[in-house]
């Protein structure tokens, strides 16, 4: 009887060239992985940067007190508006009624309220045109006290805002030096929280032709 025995080959031949090609290419694998996943060193410049970015990222309650109705008034409301949309914050619009040491607090100044009026609704237009439709970003308030810049300031307490925004009218210029309102310049001594001031500029008189200033910031 005649047996056949069939020969079995190994599917598998482990060479010394397939050992090295594969841990190669293992090691290429490896090396991909660790240079995707690896983080970059932080430094002391990215360090104050993020602090940076994280500490403007906590302002999401804003004050914005309206001195008068001008166009950095608006920049600043406008500015409030899309700092908080961004949060999802809250923007608290005020406007200051001073009332003289002659007249009770609660008097009835009509003059005075229907400009307080218009200057928040000029306030309102100005949030609706960055995206508020309604008021659950933006507050409105009129208050009546003796100074203006002391109402500013406890009410800044009592809401615990993050930050105020207020626009510089300049009261009075002196050559190229603008003066800083008395009010803008006791809030920006007095508040508890920081203060951004937004000037307004100031129209220089050369050979009888006026040329108006850059806004530019003046103070936090």
């Amino acid at each position: 009887m005649l047996i056949f025995a069939a020969e079995t080959t190994n599917p598998l031949q482990i060479t010394a060239i397939g050992v090295i090609i594969a841990f190669v290419f293992l090691a290429s694998i490896v090396g991909i992985l660790g240079w995707m996943l690896r983080l970059p060193k932080e430094t002391e410049r990215t360090r104050t940067a993020t602090k940076a970015v994280r500490s403007v990222n906590k302002l999401t309650r804003i004050l914005v007190p309206l001195l008068n109705s001008s166009e950095a008034t608006d920049r600043i409301v406008a500015l409030a508006t899309q700092m908080v949309r961004q949060r999802n914050g809250h923007t608290d619009v005020l406007a200051v009624i001073e009332v003289p040491f002659t007249l009770p607090l609660n008097a009835q100044v009509e003059h005075d309220e229907k400009l307080a009026l218009e200057v928040l609704d000029r306030a309102q237009s100005v949030a609706e045109q960055c995206g508020i439709r309604n008021g659950t970003s933006v507050s409105k308030r009129i208050l009546k006290a003796r100074h203006a810049g002391t109402a500013i300031v406890r009410e800044a307490e009592e809401l615990a805002v993050d930050l105020i925004l207020i626009a510089n009218t300049p009261v009075r210029v002196r050559g190229n030096m603008q003066q800083v309102n008395p009010v803008v310049e006791y809030v920006m001594k007095n508040a508890p929280c920081e203060v951004l001031v937004l000037s307004q500029g100031h129209v220089a008189i050369h050979n009888g032709v006026g040329a108006k200033n850059d806004t530019m910031p003046i103070g936090v």
